[in-house]
């Protein structure tokens, strides 16, 4: 078998680590090294006919092995497929895609990485995709994905993609993470309050742990100004516990932008005191996103940062603890404000969606979906985290791979989760550690936040003013920074405020308002 035909790295390596999300599961496969189970969709039996499937998908990290990769011929025989995936690195992804969809039959599959936007809409209205809505009713795992995600992702009414579901709660900036040994040093309980998590910084601040001036109490990052302004990012719970809206929010039937409350001058504020009494990273400004401010807390030199619950998986912890053998995480389900406010964002429930181009031929595209189907069903969630035994695992108990050193180094090569293109719907898919105390309290902390919601009303929608005019926040943007860095005065922050409410913004809002309305009469 040619593998180096099948599996085609651009590039060989990219700068951020892999994470893999398929779901956990209290499956009791050994591993997947088995025959497929009845859950699979997958024409297994004597006789059918194999499937040729190419898929481009994207990808964070290394690539798997291009060599005798015996999970990608484990799946193969269990999928009865012949599977030739591109992965491309996440930088180079959107540039690959526009040529992939541009030349029309390049591939069976596409993963389309920005959902349901404005670019799939619109290569859905010039008939660039196959209407999937008749063959997804037959399926059996794939059809399992919420309602919710579904009706988000609707062209017309119409299904014309398959959606990599992840859970509706905790991906993203869900959670704060903080240094747990730095708070017991200085006898600090983990903080639950603005207050306390602010007492907590200026303490670290104060005693700066990290040693020789170093410690960073907050490590944040700034926005680029165009899905949003403000100064800075990694502050989601923050501003939930300011009462902020999850962008937008219905007030009588009128469309309010988090920007345009009262409770987003008190934000600002408190990032204005914060950054003049140094617990903000004076790097801040020109972080340029979540993984480099993720970085300097696994450096040892920060005390806290917004991720989620698959940041305290055991590698993390173990390259925090090269620095400080001492260190420990602990994290924050769901900071409150003053006034009990709180909260988390509820998402769309899932990273891209799987295109089938118009271009496959009718018949093939119900083997494509077969495969999704197949790839979702409950024995290659062992698969994807053990997968196969007595070459990538011992056994798999409880959600967790029983792995030798070996078997660890050969999953981490040929990487079958990989290769699971369509994940199985589960709540817990965040929680991923392979220590089952991590594991623990993962799934603890989603169970605590899923009850904490916070929905966008015009989640599913987008706006073409907004896509046209990519820059409307830039000014906005530049204004809030200068006033929470002390250069600037609230007047000039309300004045751009203003201009876009009166100006393009209103577009925008009527844009999106207009679509709510119309699929709520």
């Amino acid at each position: 078998m040619d593998f180096k035909r099948k599996l085609v790295p651009l590039v060989a390596t990219a700068a951020l680590t892999v994470t893999t999300l398929a779901g956990c599961s209290g499956s009791n496969n050994s591993a997947a090294g088995s025959s497929a189970s009845p859950e699979g969709t997958a024409k297994t039996e004597a006789g059918s006919q194999k499937a040729s499937i190419k898929a481009m998908t994207i990808l964070f990290g290394n690539p798997p092995a291009t060599e005798n990769n015996k999970a990608l011929e484990d799946l193969e025989k269990r999928g009865n497929v012949d599977l030739d995936v591109t992965f491309v690195p996440s930088e180079a992804y959107t540039d690959k895609l526009s040529v992939a969809v541009s030349a029309g039959n390049s591939y069976d599959l596409l993963l389309m990485d920005g959902g349901k936007d404005d670019k799939f809409s619109n290569l859905v209205k010039m008939g660039a995709f196959h209407d999937l809505t008749p063959y997804i009713e037959k399926t059996k795992n794939i059809s399992q994905i919420d309602d919710t995600v579904w009706n988000g992702i609707k062209v017309d009414g119409k299904l014309y993609g398959i959606p990599r579901p992840r859970g509706l709660y905790g991906g993203g900036e869900a959670n704060i993470l903080i240094r747990k040994d730095w708070l017991d040093k200085y006898n600090l309980a983990v903080p639950k309050t603005m207050d306390e998590l602010t007492n907590a910084l200026a303490v670290f601040k104060e005693k700066d742990p990290a040693g020789g001036g170093k410690t960073i109490p907050f490590s944040i990052y700034a926005v680029d100004g165009i899905n949003s302004p403000g100064p800075f990012a990694g502050v989601a719970p923050i501003q939930f516990a300011f009462g902020i809206p999850n962008i937008w929010k219905l007030d009588n039937g009128k469309a309010v932008r988090d920007f345009q409350t009262p409770e987003y001058k008190a934000f600002l504020e408190w990032l204005k005191d914060s950054w003049s009494k140094g617990l903000i990273d004076k790097d801040a400004p020109v972080l340029k996103n979540q993984g480099q401010a993720r970085s300097k807390f696994l450096a040892g030199t920060a005390g806290a940062f917004v991720g989620n619950v698959s940041d305290m998986a055991e590698t993390n912890i173990e390259k925090l603890k090269q620095t400080d053998p001492n260190a420990e995480i602990a994290i924050v389900d769901v900071l409150e404000g003053a006034n009990g406010q709180k909260g988390v964002a509820v998402l769309g429930g899932y990273y891209g969606l799987w295109a089938i181009p118009s271009s496959v031929k009718e018949d093939k595209v119900q083997q494509i979906v077969d495969f999704l189907d197949f790839s979702a069903s409950e024995e290659n969630v062992a698969f994807s985290k053990a997968g196969v035994t007595g070459i990538h695992s011992s056994d798999f108990k409880e959600g967790i791979a029983v792995q030798t050193e070996e078997q660890k180094k050969q999953y981490d090569l040929d990487k079958p989760s990989q290769f699971v293109l369509e994940n199985r719907v589960d709540p817990y898919v965040y929680a991923g550690s392979k220590d089952p105390e991590i594991l623990k309290a993962q799934k603890a902390t989603l169970d605590v936040i899923s009850k904490a919601g916070i929905e966008n009303p015009f989640l599913s929608y987008n706006s073409a003013t907004a896509s046209k005019n990519p820059d409307s926040y830039k000014k906005m943007s530049a204004v809030m920074t200068k006033y929470v860095l002390g250069e600037g005065t609230w007047d000039d922050v309300q004045k751009e405020i203003d201009a876009w409410t009166n100006g393009t913004g209103a577009q925008i809002t009527k844009d999106l308002l207009d679509q709510y309305n119309a699929e709520h009469k």
